[in-house]
């Protein structure tokens, strides 16, 4: 006979059986996910440290060529261009795997290009806009009056604007051309030229890297000694009774022109176009590099046409460089009349300030550890794209931005957007790159979408003035104001 009791026990005896076997299956279940996600936390983990590893090897890069072009810069001041590494390679102990940079440029083919080789979109009139070959009037008018652009990248949000004409097509490199394709290749919003005299003339040396001679605020007892120093007492009573009889000189084409009431030759002007200026400011904005502009960029400046443009690129290709440095030689050249130079003047320097590089970060995959990584294959690739200004003494990263994905977005007919939100960390650096040393201690794991502007050199302490072109609103973009800028010239 079988007791009731043990009918009861068995049931109860399975129940908890089953419910072991489940607690069981779920402790598996919860270790095993517990174990993924380690492994997924370590996978992520080692991903974010190689990329930041490849963001800090870019960053090393930015400030290398920064370094460069600051001990370049006297250099550059004289019309030179600058001469840069095109890779590098960190020693990492006992082998191993090795975080490189590579100095690629824009497009690849150059190390560098000029921004200064390009019209300044902020300041070029309609009239200049509409000469470029890829603009049209209606164009024109909608890039104006959506002034100012305190990046290029801004320009995607113009109607009218693709990626396309932006960028230029997937695969094409977006350097300097005699048939540029798209607006990078043409326009710019970095153009600063430093007001400081090259040196030219028999007494020119003397005075090289001092600020040139304000002939705008009239006749004073400062510029009498300016000029007094320069040249002597005779130019100085010259310019003396010029003023007291009413003469103005606010442009570069009035000194131009006060040089040719006087008859003086063009070979005379050079020395006095690089000691002189009309406007008060440390640096001058939009002038145009008349030894790099492509003939297209040449051609929107007033009194240079496109024959005229041609002449001048095929001249700078048999000139040497020291028959380049004032803007008065393709008068002296016989390519321009007087006339058209003193429309052009307005527009003009022979030296370019700043230069816009991309360059790439990431560990090198090759065997070996040489400098050299231009062959090696970077593993976790990121590439940013600068601007480098070495206008002042002290060089500066202008613009500063992760452009890793722009193939890729081009490729989809898209553009990075040009506003993206920063780090609290990146805030904070981009804030502090215009203070001395700034640009030594940048953070070690940069933003993955990085973009930094600087502020225009020194503006500040020069004051601002109402520029007469464009006519735009006030906005603030570091220390200067797009709509309030100190030029001496304009169209």
């Amino acid at each position: 006979m079988i007791d009731a009791r043990t009918k009861t026990r068995a049931p109860a005896r399975g129940l908890v059986i089953l419910v072991v076997l489940v607690v069981v299956t779920l402790s598996a279940l919860i270790a095993s996910s517990v174990l993924l996600m380690g492994e997924s936390a370590s996978e992520e983990a080692t991903h974010d440290r190689r990329g930041a590893q490849s963001r800090l090897a870019a960053w090393s890069g930015v400030q290398a060529v920064m370094s460069r072009l600051s001990s370049q810069r006297d250099d550059l001041l004289d019309g030179g261009a600058p001469v840069l590494p095109e890779s590098w390679t960190f020693p990492v102990a006992g082998g191993g795997p090795a975080p490189a940079f590579r100095v690629v440029g824009v497009g690849g083919r150059m190390t560098a290009t000029s921004e200064n080789a390009r019209l300044d979109v902020n300041l070029a009139s309609a009239e200049m806009l509409e000469s470029l070959p890829m603009i049209d009037v209606a164009l024109a008018r909608a890039i104006v009056g959506a002034r100012p652009f305190s990046s290029m990248a801004e320009l995607a949000g113009v109607a009218g604007v693709t990626p396309a004409l932006l960028y230029g097509e997937v695969g094409d490199d977006l350097v300097e051309s005699d048939a540029p394709a798209s607006l990078f290749e043409v326009l710019t919003v970095f153009s600063f030229d430093p007001n400081i005299q090259r040196g030219e003339g028999e007494n020119g040396e003397a005075h090289r890297g001092e600020r040139r001679i304000n002939l705008g605020l009239g006749w004073s007892e400062e510029l009498e000694r300016g000029v007094t120093d320069r040249w002597n007492e005779s130019a100085a009573a010259v310019l003396k009774n010029l003023f007291e009889q009413g003469e103005s000189l606010e442009r570069t084409s009035d000194v131009v022109g006060l040089y040719r009431r006087f008859g003086a030759a063009p070979a005379d002007w050079v020395e006095g176009l690089d000691a002189l200026t009309t406007v008060d400011s440390e640096h001058v904005r939009g002038l145009v590099d008349l030894n790099r502009a492509p003939p297209a960029v040449l051609a929107a400046i007033p009194g240079i046409d496109e024959s005229a443009a041609g002449e001048i690129g095929d001249a700078r290709e048999r000139l040497g460089l020291d028959q380049r440095t004032s803007i008065v030689w393709p008068v002296i050249e016989g390519i321009l009349s007087e006339d058209e130079f003193q429309q052009a003047s307005d527009w003009l320097t022979t030296r370019s300030m700043q230069w816009r590089v991309r360059i790439e970060g990431g560990t090198q995959t090759g065997s070996g550890l040489a400098r050299d990584a231009s062959e090696a294959a970077l593993r976790d690739r990121v590439v940013y794209e600068c601007v480098i200004d070495v206008s002042s003494r002290r060089p500066r990263v202008a613009y500063l931005r992760d452009v890793t994905g722009l193939e890729l977005a081009l490729a989809m007919g898209r553009t990075i957007e040009p506003e993206l939100e920063l780090d609290t960390e990146i805030e904070r650096e981009a804030s502090a790159v215009d203070e001395p040393g700034a640009m030594d201690d940048a953070p070690a794991d940069l933003a993955r979408n990085l973009r930094r502007e600087a502020p225009a050199p020194d503006e500040d302490e020069a004051g601002e003035s109402e520029a007469s072109e464009p006519a735009a609103p006030a906005g603030r973009i570091g220390r200067w104001s797009v709509g309030q800028v100190q030029r001496e010239d304009g169209p």
